[in-house]
């Protein structure tokens, strides 16, 4: 999906999340369920080069 921002426009990044299941179990309200480990892989967004009061930067 194409978004912008003040003037810029980019791309969102969609981050795939992995569960597993752990041995690990809680309760709450009364109810017992089995805790997941979440794992999140992050991509890189390019760099882009922008401009903050006259000063040039790179994010």
């Amino acid at each position: 999906m194409k978004l912008s921002f003040l003037g810029q426009s980019y791309e969102t990044s969609i981050h795939a999340v992995d569960a597993v299941e752990t041995s690990e179990t809680a309760t709450f309200l009364g109810k017992p369920y089995h805790r997941k480990q979440y794992t999140v892989n992050q991509r890189h967004q390019p760099s882009t080069e922008m401009t903050y009061r006259g000063v040039r930067y790179t994010a």
